[in-house]
């Protein structure tokens, strides 16, 4: 670990980026998944918080209209052979836990670059059924709940600001003085 990184819990990423997408428009539910997604990402390929970052740094809608455009990827595909595109191009951060998802029904997923970051951007990512194969079981999610995971410090850093301006009502506030967090 280098000075600019930082050990974070899998939970911190999911509530600031829940809190985080808040801010810049989405409702709660819609937050919520994309927090799931991002953390995913982070935990299996790195880069999800960064792809998060760069996404909204353009547009405050640009969240919303890109969780929108990969819901196709949330439900299983009819055909045994389909290609995704989207354009403009997208973080991997936002389909990577679908694609995964479809891998434990035999989908198998094509895209360039052929090992992605949550960062990088994607245009099109081709699936193709294949027979029935088992996941190789990885230990990141153990290790990530375990040990937290190494992230930026100055993407962090970013994303704590762009969080901390979610309002929360006075009940939470009063709540956390109360002796049930103590």
């Amino acid at each position: 670990m280098t000075s600019k990184e930082i050990f974070v819990a899998p939970r911190e990423i999911h509530d600031l980026i829940q809190r985080a997408s808040r801010v810049k428009g989405c409702e709660a539910s819609v937050a919520e998944r994309i927090a799931s997604k991002i953390t995913f990402c982070e935990i299996n390929y790195g880069g999800g918080i960064k792809g998060w970052l760069q996404l909204v740094a353009d547009d405050k809608n640009c969240l919303t209209e890109t969780f929108k455009s990969v819901q196709v990827l949330d439900s299983l595909p009819s055909k045994d052979s389909l290609d995704f595109s989207w354009n403009p191009s997208i973080p991997f951060a936002f389909i990577a836990q679908s694609l995964n998802a479809l891998q434990a029904y035999g989908f198998a997923w094509e895209s360039s670059p052929k090992v992605p970051t949550g960062d990088m951007q994607i245009q099109c990512v081709c699936l193709n059924k294949l027979n029935s194969e088992k996941l190789d079981s990885n230990n990141k999610t153990n290790k990530a709940f375990s040990k937290g995971l190494q992230v930026n410090n100055d993407e962090w850093k970013k994303l704590v600001g762009i969080a901390s301006r979610f309002l929360l009502s006075e009940k939470i506030l009063d709540d956390a003085h109360s002796a049930v967090y103590e």
